[in-house]
């Protein structure tokens, strides 16, 4: 297929253009409805904004067909996700580039995911069904003044649907392929003249759809959530809602794809290796255990053993809104959260017995407390923050049947931060406003680590005088120590940082808006955890190597919002520049990773536009473009080079057209959407193993609802041309001679029915 210089098959850009043109074509029935977000801490229109946002109800959800917290990436201009370990495991979302692929549970994301106002540190609980939700938020660049902790890239906010005074409800059921089953459903209203509750569950449930072929079949879910609200209103000035939710996702996944490799001619780049080449001297095409997968089909695998990804999350929040008056209102939110995870996966994608399991517990408490204000010329907001979590992780490597080691490790990270935060809005004139945000944080963080080798190989190592003691490897079979005890402050951090933001909008009428903003974010400092072993064996640590330092970016953008054709059209645009310091980057050596610190600048641009420009049509059409440079990554060879970010396409595309028509005294309509994913590296070595070229994904779907929307009845298809796409890939090249590679979900049909009340 033939490109422009965009390096965009010519077939997409058309389609892309034809939407466009259609959007100021006839004109529609209605005008397109006002979106309401909350990514100032207040209720505004997303149009008199200066923040780039892409958000989506509750019903468009629904229409999509997203069904799970990472579905949203593909109709989000700029957004991506990684999923390094398995699906449903540990989730990376990844914001106009900024992210890190890292996959242990000490660490947390760059761009922070919220619900109801409640931030989730833990990736592990990152993936989770979307049910009975009222708004999903997604807001691009650093918000280091209002939210704060680690939102260097933006942040993802996903919003429940809130208990009401009237009696409602739904019940919502979907039957698909592998003996799929996914039920949803909610009720709620008014209990007394002052509490009022809703009570929301979700389960889907489907056959694993990789088959082994040495056992059992691999990526299959079982996942159940609950979440419970209840709400009092004494009075016209006060309410009080306390939640708990639940989620547990039961599945068996990691099944990875084989992909057998070698070194290339510079001696540390990783290839792919020929079928007809022993590079490693066990047999043509092979890797170093004697392994290869050349059945050619990324939905079947040798698999000897099990792999499970085991999630539970569980916690509660008390959200208070007191009105000390006609103008000042104050805000308390104080939430619990705990996420148990266990992975276990075939790491080697064949039939040799290597091992690893990931068992570990996050727990974290959040406070939150903030007193917002204003009039007719100014808004502004001021408040208190305050987040505690401790992690605890035992991290195993089994290699035994291969007469191999057996590393065992014990982590356990406490991090405790504050800050300080406020945001002044005022307005010069009509057409004229400024806002200015500050927010002070302070943060200590404390990582007590032990790993041992319970083969009995150190120790032999040791006594024969190989492996010298020494502080950080106190004992005969400990593989490394690092604790204030060992290394003193090296296992502490202790920072102190300042962001906020800047931003000035200029609205020459009342359909358009114009912004320029200066933001700073950061994300915090922490500790390279994993298999840690200062003998040079499995891995090269040395003490001053563990800790990384917090990363900081600084970012412009330059943006507008814009209603055309009388309210039939929007069209919202931005442009960023990102310039990074201490950059947090993740690399991959020998077992274990490895994240160190260096510089990067970013720059590129988004486009939405929606439209209804007929009745009964509606469109959308969503473009990003984006260039990376990340410095200073050091090669095999420990030569510095400049490599383009993981997870950071050159162009992303997404569209949806709906239609809508009379029929049998209901309604009919038509959703067919689309995404294009260009170039994407998934290593920051950017070898062309770890590198997919770009795929495009379709989707259809038909309803029917009927006259007062009571019944809805769907017919879908995913992937409709049974598009193969890499979503992630791992490099074991160096250890044992293969690529880890992860597919995207094959074709998928399904109905579903939907009773509301």
């Amino acid at each position: 297929m033939k490109k422009d210089k965009t390096g965009i098959p010519r077939t997409r850009l058309s389609a892309a253009v034809s939407l466009a043109l259609l959007a100021a074509g006839p004109v529609a029935a209605q005008q397109l409805e006002e979106v309401v977000v909350t990514a100032q801490k207040r209720q505004q229109s997303m149009q008199d904004i200066g923040i780039s946002v892409t958000a989506f109800s509750g019903n468009k959800l629904r229409e999509l067909g997203m069904t799970s917290s990472t579905d949203i990436v593909t109709m989000t201009p700029g957004l991506n996700y990684t999923t390094p370990n398995a699906e449903g495991s540990q989730t990376n979302f990844f914001l106009r580039g900024v992210g890190l692929n890292d996959f242990t549970d000490a660490n947390e994301n760059p761009v922070a995911v919220y619900m109801d106002e409640v931030y989730r540190g833990a990736m592990a609980g990152l993936s989770f069904q979307l049910f009975d939700i009222q708004r999903v938020e997604v807001l691009r660049g650093p918000q280091g003044t209002l939210f704060g902790r680690n939102t260097t890239g933006g942040l993802v906010h996903f919003l429940s649907e809130p208990p009401t005074e009237e009696f409602s409800g739904y019940a919502d059921l979907t039957l698909g392929e592998e003996s799929e089953v996914k039920f949803e459903g909610a009720i709620g209203g008014a209990i007394s003249d002052t509490l009022m509750g809703r009570l929301s569950v979700a389960t889907h449930d489907y056959d694993p759809y990789v088959k082994n072929r040495l056992g059992r079949d691999y990526n299959g879910l079982e996942s159940r959530a609950a979440r419970g609200q209840l709400k009092w209103v004494p009075s016209d000035t006060f309410d009080v809602l306390l939640s708990a939710n639940y989620a547990k996702n039961d599945a068996e996944v990691g099944a990875w794809q084989h992909q057998s490799t070698k070194f290339g001619a510079d001696g540390f780049t990783s290839v792919a290796l020929p079928g007809n080449e022993d590079f490693w001297g066990t047999c043509p095409g092979c890797d170093v255990f004697g392994y290869s997968d050349t059945d050619g089909d990324p939905w079947a695998g040798d698999y000897d053993r099990e792999g499970t990804v085991y999630v539970k999350s569980e916690g509660g929040a008390a959200t208070i809104n007191w009105d000390l008056n006609d103008s000042l209102t104050l805000t308390s939110i104080t939430a619990y959260q705990t996420v148990e995870r266990t992975q276990e996966e075939d790491t080697d994608a064949g039939p040799v017995p290597l091992a690893p399991s990931f068992p570990a517990e996050t727990d974290q408490f959040t406070q939150e407390l903030r007193l917002s204000g204003g009039d007719d010329r100014s808004q502004w907001v001021a408040g208190v923050y305050y987040y505690d979590s401790e992690v605890e992780a035992t991290y195993t490597l089994d290699a035994l049947g291969l007469g191999f080691v057996f590393l065992d490790t014990d982590m356990t990270q406490d991090t405790e931060s504050w800050s300080v935060f406020g945001q002044y809005e005022f307005a010069i004139n009509d057409q004229w406003s400024v806002i200015a945000g500050l927010r002070y944080s302070s943060e200590e963080k404390e990582l007590d680590y032990q790993g041992f080798d319970r083969s009995g190989i150190f120790a032999a190592e040791t006594a024969a005088g190989n492996l010298p003691l020494t502080p950080t490897r106190p004992l005969p079979d400990s593989t490394f120590f690092f604790s204030t005890d060992t290394v003193g402050s090296l296992a502490k951090h202790d920072e102190t940082n300042v962001t906020g933001k800047l931003e000035l909008d200029w609205r020459p009428a009342d359909d358009l808006l114009l912004y320029a903003s200066y933001s700073r974010g950061t994300k915090s400092a922490g500790f390279n955890t994993g298999f840690l072993d200062e003998t040079f064996i499995f891995a090269s640590n040395v003490p001053e190597t563990v800790p990384y330092d917090e990363e900081v970016l600084d970012a412009f953008e330059v943006g507008f919002k814009s209603d055309l054709a009388g309210g039939l059209v929007r069209l919202n645009g931005a442009a960023f520049y990102y310039d990074y310091s201490d950059l947090q980057t993740f690399r991959f050596e020998l077992l274990n990773q490895v994240i160190f610190n260096t510089d990067g600048q970013y720059w590129g641009g988004e486009l939405e536009l929606t439209a209804a420009p007929m009745e009964g049509l509606d469109l959308a059409l969503g473009a990003a473009y984006l260039d990376t440079t990340v410095e200073d990554v050091p090669d095999g060879a420990g030569v510095p080079r400049d490599r383009t970010a993981v997870s950071a396409p050159d162009w992303s595309l997404n569209a949806s057209a709906r239609y809508e028509w009379g029929f049998m005294e209901g309604t009919m309509a038509a959703l067919a959407t689309y995404s294009y994913q260009g170039e994407t590296y998934f290593d920051i070595q950017n070898p062309d193993i770890a590198q997919e070229e770009g795929y495009s994904l379709a989707n259809v779907r038909l309803e029917w609802a009927s006259p007062s929307d009571a019944w809805i009845l769907s017919a879908f298809v995913n992937n409709v041309t049974d598009e193969e796409y890499l979503v992630y890939t791992f490099d074991f090249t160096g250890s044992f001679g293969f690529n880890q590679q992860a597919y995207g979900k094959p074709r998928w049909a399904g109905v579903s029915a939907r009773y509301s009340f």
